[in-house]
């Protein structure tokens, strides 16, 4: 074989090794795309179970104010107690604003036709200065307060007030639930994106870090026994229904 077809041979295959390597790295540069694609989808369900998790946090937190504001209208409990409890139940159903200022939210809170009325009606509400965490601490502090032992044995000896008190229960029972759901999409979708690959390449887009919704949830007086998890509260005969968003 003469030295210039020996030449050929080498030219070639260094060709083709190069080609090969074009090939391998185009193929590493795919599977590297693919995967921080499906990290940025992953980022973006997250968000979007947080977000899930708040419209249904949201509605049990209305149901809960709409409950104590039906409480207090019975009659059954001293004036004073029902004037505290459907001062504090207006304060939450008139409030306005996501629930949580962490700016995640498409659009802003649909608001009950309670709501609307009691602001049409009375005009500008000073508790629009407080956040809504605070509106629903306050809530759960004059319930904790106003329901306490001796008011739950007034109320169970009365139809109505057996009723309202075993839909406030319930309430009750479906926030606690339900925020605790809520925080936990909202610390699993903050520990994926405070990863490294997540910071560093912006996988997150300009979303911005979901925030937990922190309130005093507890409502059962002292010496009462709280709703379990496993038993919530209702009337005789009454299956207990599931939360919003539940089984979806």
């Amino acid at each position: 074989m003469t030295s210039s077809g020996q030449v050929g041979l080498l030219g070639r295959g260094g060709w083709s090794g190069l080609l090969l390597v074009v090939v391998l790295v185009l193929l590493l540069l795919l599977v590297l795309g693919w995967a921080l694609y499906a990290r940025a989808v992953r980022v973006d369900r997250l968000h979007r179970q947080v977000l899930g998790a708040r419209a249904t946090l949201e509605a049990q937190i209305l149901h809960r104010a709409e409950a104590a504001a039906d409480l207090a209208s019975t009659g059954v409990l001293d004036p004073a107690s029902c004037m505290l409890l459907a001062q504090a139940a207006r304060d939450a159903l008139d409030a306005e604003g996501p629930i949580v200022n962490d700016g995640l939210d498409p659009v802003p809170r649909l608001d009950s036709a309670y709501g609307h009325a009691g602001a049409g009606a009375h005009g500008p509400q000073p508790t629009r200065s407080r956040s809504r965490s605070q509106l629903e601490s306050d809530l759960s502090r004059v319930i904790r307060t106003v329901v306490d032992m001796q008011a739950r044995e007034d109320l169970d000896g009365s139809q109505r007030g057996s009723q309202a008190l075993a839909r406030l229960d319930r309430a009750c029972y479906r926030m606690v639930l339900s925020r605790r759901f809520h925080n936990t999409h909202v610390r699993q979708a903050r520990a994926l994106r405070e990863r490294p690959v997540v910071r560093v390449l912006h996988l997150a887009g300009h979303a911005p870090m979901p925030q937990t919704f922190e309130a005093d949830d507890e409502t059962a007086p002292v010496g009462h026994v709280g709703l379990e998890p496993e038993q919530p509260r209702s009337q005789p005969g009454e299956q207990p229904r599931p939360l919003q968003g539940e089984g979806s």
